[in-house]
């Protein structure tokens, strides 16, 4: 038997041991068992899919494809639009298919990020791969790409990069990313609170924040060049903010008090609306304004983590006009922070019962429990991330603040001299 071991081992290429080889083997069967699950839900064909979609492909290939990347088709960005359009070209494709493939590709790089984090935490473990593995198969990513065909994980990947760079010091690169996700969705604010604490902390530099309105001009170039009408396209996510009237559209968070609640006219509750924009702007100012006053917050791994978690979370959570998925960004986030704070696992879970529950309340109108219950989870998850950073703070497990490299530039001639 120690012969036949031996020979095992010697056969294996050289620096490779059985350790790699167990984690080259459980990520192939991650990435297996992950696909067959999202194979079983492509054929599902969602309202969304039917109602928007479908009829934006449909629209292209009628109009020519790239050549009607300009027109006023929907409420989504030119930069979505191009994919669909270039959909468009492999006539015996499905819409559908073409559509679920490109988020189940941006289900696999967010995971991938996500490992990334946690390897600057865990290098030397296999927390990295499991990591990988919780985000690959979290019930919600599996639901809204395959199942679903939304495309939340496509900005929300762009916000995981993001962070990912802020935690290498590359703060540059990391607005880049910001750029592209808030050129494919309005929703990239939900990143916003982090990217100002850090601002007025001092560890991205003003300029670098430029690189956000620029990227999104220059993904609306091509829609220019077909004849896009300029001051739609620039103003977009303007138009698109009286959209809905709905306080709340399933989403557990503070609106869910008022959902369902009757009575009100559309001019009411858009108004009503228009003050929750307001109140939520107010919210969301007193947040940052607590952790840019912390003395004691320094910005390490921990803390950064902690910030991205609390911001991913209370922006979707207090504005109102949110739909059922607006908490994906955050869900993910919860995967990060649960393996920064060890203790914590159980956010995983809680976050996603809640989430599950408004997935299938929309998906397959079956709400098992009602959603205000749901928003008293949701209350105690963020209080714990709170108290967490807070602790963090207070006692930091890791005192080693994040330098930008633009930081360790300006320091490197006077460690020198």
């Amino acid at each position: 038997m120690k012969k036949n071991k031996k020979t095992i081992v010697e056969s294996l290429p050289e620096g490779w041991d059985f350790d790699r080889l167990a984690k080259l083997f459980y990520i192939l069967v991650i990435c297996l068992c992950g696909m067959l699950m999202r194979n079983t839900m492509l054929p599902h064909t969602s309202r969304d899919m039917t109602n928007f979609l479908e009829k934006w492909y449909n629209y292209f290939a009628e109009h020519g494809g790239f050549k009607a990347v300009g027109d006023d088709v929907g409420d989504y960005t030119p930069l979505y639009y191009y994919y669909i359009a270039f959909l468009t070209y492999f006539k015996s494709s499905s819409p559908q298919l073409g559509v679920k493939i490109l988020s189940i590709i941006f289900d696999f790089l967010t995971a991938f990020y996500v490992m990334r984090i946690v390897e600057l935490k865990e290098k030397d473990s296999h927390l990295p791969l499991i990591a990988f593995a919780i985000v690959f198969c979290l019930p919600t990513v599996v639901l809204n790409s395959a199942y679903w065909g939304q495309c939340d994980v496509i900005y929300s990947c762009f916000l995981i990069m993001c962070l990912y760079y802020l935690m290498k010091g590359r703060d540059r690169t990391a607005m880049i990313m910001f750029g592209v996700s808030f050129a494919l969705k309005l929703q990239a604010v939900f990143f916003a609170p982090l990217i100002g604490i850090l601002l007025f902390k001092k560890k991205i530099k003003p300029v670098n924040l430029l690189w956000i309105p620029a990227v999104y001009v220059i993904s609306i170039i091509p829609a220019l060049i077909v004849g896009g009408d300029p001051i739609r396209l620039l103003l977009l996510y303007f138009n698109q903010s009286a959209q809905y009237s709905d306080l709340c559209m399933s989403l557990p968070n503070l609106w869910a008090l008022l959902e369902g609640s009757g009575g009100e006219t559309k001019d009411e509750l858009i108004n009503m609306g228009t003050s929750g924009v307001y109140f939520a702007g107010a919210a969301v100012a007193t947040v940052m304004y607590y952790y840019i006053t912390r003395k004691t917050l320094k910005i390490t791994q921990n803390t950064l983590v902690g910030l991205a978690m609390i911001s991913s979370f209370i922006v979707p959570f207090v504005l109102p006009h949110m739909h059922e998925r607006y908490f994906y960004l955050s869900e993910v986030m919860f995967v990060v922070f649960a393996f920064y704070y060890r203790k914590r696992l159980w956010l995983i879970l809680s976050s996603q019962y809640c989430s599950v529950q408004a997935y299938t309340g929309y998906l397959f109108g079956k709400w098992m429990i009602d959603g205000r219950y749901l928003l008293i989870i949701e209350i105690i998850n963020i209080v714990t991330v709170y108290l967490c950073l807070r602790e963090e703070m207070a006692k930091p497990r890791d005192d080693k603040e994040i330098l930008m490299k633009w930081e360790t530039a300006e320091t490197a001639p006077a460690a020198a001299g």
